[in-house]
């Protein structure tokens, strides 16, 4: 184990979203200057990088405080945008910073290990009703924080959630959010060994079928598409088969039809009840789940214009007196706390990391619907393990050695390493 893969193992616990690290902003603190030393010790640091890291500053702050003007919104929503910077964009930068080129093939050594782990856990979850995970919770959590919560327990590389008896949540919150992470490290498994099925492959593949996601089983299904047309199989008479095949499965299978459309008809019907729903949970002192699609049009009609450049990090204390909801749409969160704007950039920037690998355009658009997807369900997009993005095109010195030969001569001919 060396320095690289220990970043990158806490570099995906901070971004879990799950652990008593993440809720430690002196924890977030002590991670980043602990990167900043390794950094300069192992030389990582240089001249153009500290230029960037000035220039990314500058960009990302004139940005909030034009839309916070134009917003008109108390200091705090200003204040918070500044905070998420020293917090997630530097925590980013830093592990992009460090391991460059090593970006990609760290990440999926990492996630392929933890997901392994979380394959043993989740088995042992189904003995005695998660009785073993949830001890092992607690015991963890009394020295740590303990969230009192009756379902809910996590030992850092293991979340244990009683509502999801049945479901892989690995070492994030849930298992959609799991199942997420476990894309990106099969992408970019596949990005970087040919798109051949090696061990992690397999690793990989048996966590995501754990995790009895819709959102990630729709991520494979297109990603495994990707793979067939990458690898020149893709004739327009497969292509047309793979299309019958998943239309027939959207409504025979329960888990992908049928819940698709009780969530947005329960979405119509809690939004057409908002008033009275949100006067119940505040007497119980919880607040509303709003599902996918009530999501998007509950902060459309709270923000409309806004939505553009975004209102802020902070944008639920706009309505929160009002209607005590919480969103479960990754995508029209991020739009709220960023702009459409800022959700394009970020898919611009992710898609030049992937056309490294993928020179056709096509793929490069398979490669961006799958990050869409993902984020439709979980608000990933506004974690480190996607903000990376943001810098990988400037620091991924790309090391054209690690690909196959027929790979790179085939689909990289005209690309130059200098591009990204």
């Amino acid at each position: 184990m060396n320095i690289y893969y220990i970043i990158t193992f806490f570099f995906l616990l901070f971004a879990s979203k799950a652990n008593f690290l993440v809720q430690s902003n002196l924890a977030w603190f002590g991670f980043e200057v602990f990167m900043i030393v390794v950094a300069f010790y192992f030389d990582r640091v240089k001249k153009k990088d500290v230029q960037f890291f000035f220039i990314s500053i500058a960009i990302y702050f004139i940005y909030i405080l034009f839309r916070f003007k134009l917003n008109q919104l108390p200091i705090d929503y200003f204040k918070s945008d500044v905070f998420y910077f020293f917090k997630f964009i530097f925590t980013s930068y830093l592990f992009c910073l460090i391991l460059k080129e090593k970006t990609l093939y760290y990440l999926v050594k990492v996630i392929s290990h933890l997901a392994l782990v979380s394959i043993v856990f989740y088995v042992i979850q189904f003995y005695q009703n998660g009785a073993i995970v949830k001890a092992i919770g607690n015991t963890f959590e009394s020295f740590t924080i303990n969230d009192n919560s009756p379902r809910f327990t996590n030992f850092l590389i293991f979340t244990y959630d009683s509502l999801h008896y049945y479901r892989n949540s690995g070492f994030c919150w849930e298992p959609g959010a799991f199942g997420s992470f476990l894309i990106l490290a099969l992408l970019f498994n596949f990005l970087m060994n040919n798109f051949k099925f090696d061990k992690q492959t397999v690793i990989l593949l048996v966590a995501i079928l754990t995790t009895v996601s819709t959102t990630a089983y729709f991520g494979l299904f297109l990603l495994l598409f990707l793979r067939y047309r990458v690898l020149n199989k893709g004739s327009k008479t497969t292509m047309i088969v793979f299309a019958i095949i998943f239309a027939l499965a959207i409504p025979n299978v329960p888990f992908l039809g049928e819940k698709i459309v009780e969530i947005y008809d329960q979405d119509i019907r809690d939004l057409n009840e908002l008033e009275q729903l949100s006067t119940y949970y505040n007497d119980v002192e919880r607040q509303m789940p709003l599902n996918r699609f009530g999501s998007v049009i509950f902060l459309y009609q709270q923000f409309d214009w806004k939505l553009f450049l975004g209102v802020s990090n902070q944008y639920e204390k706009y309505y929160i007196d009002e209607y005590n909801v919480s969103i479960s749409n990754g995508i029209m969160d991020f739009i709220t706390k960023f702009g459409l704007v800022g959700l394009f950039v970020l898919l611009y920037r992710y898609g030049k990391v992937c056309k490294v690998y993928l020179r056709r355009t096509e793929f490069v658009i398979y490669s961006v619907l799958i990050l869409v997807i993902l984020s439709f369900g979980e608000p990933i997009l506004i974690l480190p393990i996607c903000i990376i993005f943001m810098f990988l095109p400037t620091f991924k010195n790309q090391d054209f050695l690690t690909l196959s030969y027929t790979y790179r001569t085939k689909y990289l001919k005209f690309q130059s390493p200098s591009n990204l």
